[in-house]
């Protein structure tokens, strides 16, 4: 399949090329070279609407959107050359401007724009700043660069003409036109081709795109010239872009979306790093060339001046805009790392704190006892006959009595009580406190969560709690050691009966 397209590619640009030639090269009459090349312009233009409305149809969303918008902006572009042909091969009206054929012409730009502005697809970056701002963005960065290379055409030819051509005529102004909506769509296309990501899977077909618009805006802009000098005709060589153009934005239809590569973060970050310089770069290029020019001259033109200022301010807008965009993915980045942080150290089920963060705040409790020496208590709690929900019910059942027994257990302690799932069924509670006040807590879990359960079931639970006081005078004072003890205490207390609590410390039932 590779290589049918690069046969495919070679016969189409061979093809032009031969019609470039023969139209060009002056074996043939005046008239018949003319006629060749209208008659190629309307079948390339032809060909380029039903290449883009063909392929539309094999395609879905995006891929569908911009060729359907190509194709009519190329229907639009042949109906002017319809009428420019006729202009030229049947009325011998040799440089037909203005025409009817004009409204056809600028149809294309109309309808490419919103083709070039449907491919920014959906991306981490366009989820994060939102599509109206990246497109926003691409609008901006396209402006500054239109502005640039307007300038930069200013400055070194297209001003000269200006000033000593016809500029009052609707000819002359129409056929400026051409060239600066040529380049609106060549900048589109080149920030997307050193766009980000999501931009890479479509760079082959932006590529063929991106040569035919340059293909038509250099006989545009040698047509704009023509104009502009009061040519009386259009030579032939010159229509060598119209003729290329069409077939090229045929190609780009035809080449299909690249498989997404996995590419690595330097070669990402250097992508965005080229798309968020370019404009920047042209307009360091600008300055210096305009400050070139007015050391030469003496001074600037007022073209260049209010361009200029109009170019700078573009390019401060969209700094702004970047800063916008950079604070937004802060957030974003900030959001996660605090989602990350909360789900690292939280229950999925419960939204309690998990074992992770009991061992953190264990850790915790026991240094502060060590160093303060004040009262701090261990309690265990473990559900008695809770597998029997799971067996007879499910574990979907049992993760919604669990939810509902985690709602009783946390009104049941103090807040400034620290509770976890330490398990499958078991609850961890610290609490800082004398004894008695512990086990009066313990006594609320037990009777929290003895009641009747959920109505989906007509199992009764109950609770078993042992309770560890942080005083070890036979061993020193760790985690383990009170776990251990919590965890004795608590066994004691199911085989007491269950629904008891029991004190490690005296070894008493309560």
């Amino acid at each position: 399949m590779t290589q049918f397209r690069a046969r495919r590619t070679w016969l189409v640009l061979g093809v032009v090329v031969a019609v470039i030639v023969l139209a060009g090269s002056g074996l043939l009459s005046p008239r018949t070279s003319v006629l060749v090349d209208d008659v190629a312009q309307l079948v390339g233009g032809a060909t380029a609407t039903a290449v883009c409305w063909w392929t539309s149809r094999r395609h879905h969303g995006v891929e569908r959107r911009w060729r359907t918008l190509t194709a009519l902006g190329m229907a639009g572009w042949t109906l002017g050359m319809f009428f420019w042909a006729f202009y030229r091969s049947v009325l011998h009206v040799p440089l037909p401007s203005p025409s009817i054929a004009d409204i056809g012409f600028f149809m294309f730009p109309v309808f490419a724009v919103p083709a070039l502005l449907s491919l920014v697809r959906e991306s981490p970056r366009r989820e994060a700043i939102g599509p109206i701002h990246l497109w926003l963005v691409l609008t901006l960065d396209g402006l500054v660069v239109v502005g640039g290379l307007f300038i930069l055409t200013w400055t070194t030819a297209l001003g000269a003409v200006v000033h000593t051509g016809p500029t009052g005529s609707l000819g002359f102004l129409v056929a400026v036109m051409y060239p600066i909506t040529d380049f609106v769509l060549i900048a589109m296309v080149l920030l997307m081709v050193i766009g980000p990501k999501a931009v890479a899977e479509i760079r082959e077909p932006l590529t063929f795109l991106g040569c035919g618009l340059v293909m038509l805006s250099l006989s545009d802009s040698l047509y704009a010239y023509l104009v502009a000098i009061g040519a009386e005709s259009m030579p032939t060589i010159a229509d060598a872009g119209f003729i290329a153009g069409p077939p090229l934005i045929a190609l780009a239809a035809l080449t299909k979306r690249t498989e997404p590569r996995n590419r690595d973060a330097p070669q990402q970050w250097r992508s965005d790093r080229t798309q968020l310089l370019l404009p920047y770069l042209l307009i360091a290029v600008i300055a210096t060339i305009v400050t070139v020019q007015a050391l030469i001259v003496g001074n600037l033109d007022a073209v260049v001046v209010i361009l200029g200022v109009g170019v700078l301010v573009l390019a401060l807008v969209r700094q702004i805009l970047t800063l916008l965009e950079n604070d937004a993915l802060l957030q974003q980045i900030s959001a996660a790392q605090d989602e990350l942080r909360y789900r690292a150290h939280h229950d999925p089920l419960t939204e309690l704190a998990n074992r992770a963060a009991f061992d953190e705040h264990f850790a915790s409790a026991i240094e502060n006892y060590r160093l303060t020496n004040s009262d701090w208590v261990l309690m265990l709690v473990d559900l008695d006959d809770f597998k029997q929900v799971n067996d007879r019910y499910g574990h979907p059942a049992g993760d919604r009595l669990l939810v509902a027994l985690t709602a009783r257990l946390r009104e049941a302690v103090p807040e400034s009580a620290f509770v976890a799932r330490f398990g499958g069924d078991e609850f961890t509670v610290l609490l800082q406190g004398p004894i008695d006040d512990a086990v009066v807590v313990a006594r609320r879990i037990v009777d929290a969560l003895s009641s009747d359960q959920t109505a989906d079931t007509s199992v009764s639970v109950g609770a078993s709690v042992g309770v560890a006081q942080f005083e070890l005078a036979d061993e020193p004072l760790s985690a383990h050691a009170l776990l251990r003890r919590a965890d004795a205490a608590m066994y004691e207390a199911k085989r007491s009966g269950k629904g008891a609590v029991v004190v490690y410390c005296d070894r008493r039932e309560d």
